[in-house]
């Protein structure tokens, strides 16, 4: 009964351009949904990871194994170079401006350095300040966890790496090929979040491999539920009431 009184009546031009909106949100809804997916799953292999047995860097090869060393807990016996500390810029934590403290190490035993991440700090009254990096001597067995270089950080001008003094260098961001050439030794290609912290006035921000998976979540109902307006809209514009006219008898 219903559809003998109504009928659609839209044009060619505006039910194209509903189709393809539509199926555009929609797409864009599963997108976000499997990116949710995908941080779950990282995320999931993280938490296993944890869950492992301690490693000796000492007593391993550790730059064949890198994928299989992301995020375990490791432990190394050294000691600090001193010489060449990073202040990584552009860090933020808890929505505050910041930076890390990284300092390489020198892995006993053999000839392989990687960075150890000190900490975070909040950024500086002035950017010309350079803040105070106390020197760890002598031989240190350190515990921590291994994670990728962030992939945040911009180059502001030509040179990535900014001298502050003869032992501190600030950087944008980490790339390994200049890191290699800037510390002129076999440095590892991840860095390792040191804990407990060596000092007490840092933050540590490890954190999980890929956080935020609520927000695709929700970006993913936006996107269904712009697509379900559209489709209301387009449905109310669309249909309109026959025009009956009645013969007269």
């Amino acid at each position: 009964m219903f559809f003998r009184k109504y009928e659609f009546n839209l044009t060619l031009i505006p039910t194209i351009a509903f189709i393809v909106a539509f199926i555009c949100f929609i797409r864009l809804g599963f997108w976000q949904l499997e990116r949710a997916n995908q941080k779950n799953n990282i995320n999931s292999d993280y938490t296993l990871r944890q869950d492992e047995p301690l490693i000796n860097l000492n007593k391993i090869n550790p730059i064949n194994k890198k994928e299989s060393l992301l995020w375990r807990r490791v432990e190394l016996n050294g000691s600090f170079l001193n010489k060449k500390n990073i202040i990584l810029d552009n860090q933020i934590f808890n929505k505050i401006a910041g930076f890390n403290i990284l300092t390489p190490f020198l892995i006993k035993g053999g000839n392989h350095v990687v960075l150890i991440n000190r900490g975070w700090q909040p950024n500086l009254p002035n950017r010309d300040l350079i803040p105070n990096i106390i020197n760890i001597d002598g031989d240190k067995t350190l515990k921590g966890h291994i994670a990728k270089f962030p992939t945040s950080g911009i180059t502001l001008g030509q040179s990535n790496i900014e001298t502050m003094n003869s032992s501190v260098f600030r950087m944008q961001r980490l790339d390994f090929d200049e890191l290699k050439y800037f510390f002129t030794f076999n440095i590892l290609p991840y860095m390792i979040y040191v804990d407990p912290l060596l000092d007490k006035e840092n933050y540590n921000t490890f954190k999980l491999p890929a956080p935020d998976s609520e927000k695709n979540y929700g970006y993913a109902f936006q996107w269904f539920a712009f697509a379900l307006t559209l489709f209301i809209i387009f449905i109310k514009l669309g249909i309109r009431k026959k025009n009956v006219i009645k013969s007269k008898k």
